[in-house]
């Protein structure tokens, strides 16, 4: 167990990081930027089109590369992907397909972008299964480690008691890697799970987890999270903390069954409950929240938009864009704020002051730089409103209770000094990112100490 301590101004910050996967991606401490093709798939509930891929990679390389998105990625309706190579892996995305993997993955490169992939080396295509195909370092056919309980029609699962599973996994997992994907999204966890049972579920990410190494980032999605995220915080990079996107907008940042968690997937029906619910579990080096994918032009006010970026970079979430370039509506910009997106690149992550959504403290979420300086966000959940404030002694821990400056993440712009506490009335669905900086001598003599000796990890 690692225990690593910040003592400043006389507050004391202990964080325990447990067993967990600890790789290259969980020490920088935040998720990628990047592009994810949700949104069309979902809107007609269709594959994605080779065409409109090319033109959304196109468009993320001009508008977002330059800011650090500098990935994108398929999504699911991944059914009709039976092109299958000696091994029974999938090719390319859809089978009506031109290009394959890695001809999509050369051009991305070639445009600045690296690569994910959205599938679950669990599966194994009806093509595959039809094809009985040797299991690659087994002696298993693809037939022999089929499990009796299928995924879908076209999707089958694999049994991990079967003699070959192991080979099949990893070897699905290494064939991506080999391939060049950087990224692996891993879906409906819970389903095999809930017909697999604890057991062959755990067997399976820690297969996953033993080939992917530091070679490319495992994204657990939709994940019972039992026990309070035990049996996924050993083995991914990054884990679902509420229910899927859908159709967007406050519903799905907030009033999607607001305050009421479940035992199992998904425990938590929109993000902001998801983020607080979980928040304990996340620390840098450790698994990391997902609050899944941005549609902007899904929020009725810009108000809103800032809210749903603001909550993605403070809780140490990926920065996941899912509009399109024909579906943006001039929404580019809220992606496109560096002072916001300079927190994930510095693997920061806030907490909130507690851990029940319920509870109006949940919506004050507070951290610290490498270098002292305190990030604060402000978030008004409710349907008008609302004064909210950070205390500087209480909340932060400044004795003094003095503070030399407070910038404006979103203005753009320096608040100067306060004291004793800053107040702010915030409209229905907004938020305030704070970034503060302390008076307090000794404070800022340990400040500057840290400069010295703490870095950001990478």
């Amino acid at each position: 167990m690692n225990i690593r301590s910040i003592f400043l101004c006389g507050l004391v910050f202990v964080s325990v990081v447990v067993s967990a996967r600890d790789s290259r991606f969980t020490r920088h401490g935040a998720g990628p930027l990047y592009w994810m093709a949700y949104e069309q798939c979902f809107v007609t509930n269709s594959p994605l089109a080779e065409d409109r891929y090319q033109k959304s990679v196109d468009w993320v390389a001009k508008n977002f590369l330059s800011y650090g998105y500098d990935m994108v990625c398929t999504d699911g309706w991944i059914e009709r992907a039976q092109t299958v190579n000696e091994n029974g892996y999938i090719t390319k995305y859809n089978d009506a397909w031109s290009h394959d993997f890695a001809y999509w993955i050369d051009y991305n490169k070639k445009k600045g972008l690296k690569t994910g992939i959205y599938y679950d080396p669990l599966w194994m295509s009806r093509k595959a299964y039809e094809n009985n195909l040797p299991v690659k370092g087994s002696t298993k056919t693809t037939r022999d480690i089929k499990g009796n309980v299928n995924f879908n029609d076209y999707l089958y699962w694999v049994d991990t008691d079967k003699e070959g599973a192991e080979q099949w996994i990893k070897g699905y997992v290494r064939y991506f890697i080999d391939l060049g994907f950087s990224f692996l999204r891993i879906d409906f966890l819970n389903y095999y799970e809930d017909a697999y049972g604890t057991e062959r579920y755990v067997k399976a990410l820690r297969w996953i987890k033993e080939e992917a190494g530091d070679e490319i980032f495992i994204s657990l999605v939709m994940p019972n999270c039992f026990d309070h995220a035990a049996n996924e915080i050993p083995y991914g990079d990054l884990f679902r903390i509420s229910e899927d996107v859908f159709g967007g907008g406050w519903d799905f940042i907030s009033n999607r069954r607001r305050g009421i968690q479940q035992d199992r997937w998904a425990q938590w029906g929109n993000a902001f409950d998801g983020f607080v619910g979980f928040s304990d579990v996340a620390a840098r080096g450790q698994i990391m929240m997902d609050g899944d994918f941005i549609r902007l032009n899904t929020c009725e006010s810009d108000t809103e938009r800032q809210f749903w970026v603001s909550l993605m970079a403070i809780t140490g979430s990926p920065i996941a864009i899912a509009d399109q370039y024909d579906s943006a509506n001039g929404c580019e910009r809220f992606y496109q704020n560096e002072e916001i997106l300079a927190l994930n690149k510095m693997g920061f992550s806030a907490r909130p002051m507690s851990g029940n959504p319920s509870e109006i403290a949940s919506s004050k979420w507070v951290g610290q730089l490498p270098n002292g300086e305190w990030i604060v966000g402000l978030f008004n959940r409710e349907e008008e409103a609302s004064n909210m404030s950070i205390n500087f002694l209480r909340d932060l821990g400044i004795k003094e209770g003095k503070v030399s400056n407070i910038r404006d993440l979103w203005t753009h712009s320096d608040l100067g000094a306060f004291e004793g506490a800053y107040k702010v009335n915030i409209p229905a669905h907004g938020c305030r990112i704070l970034r503060i900086t302390s008076s307090c001598k000794r404070y800022q003599a340990e400040v500057a100490a840290l400069r010295g000796s703490v870095k950001v990890q990478k």
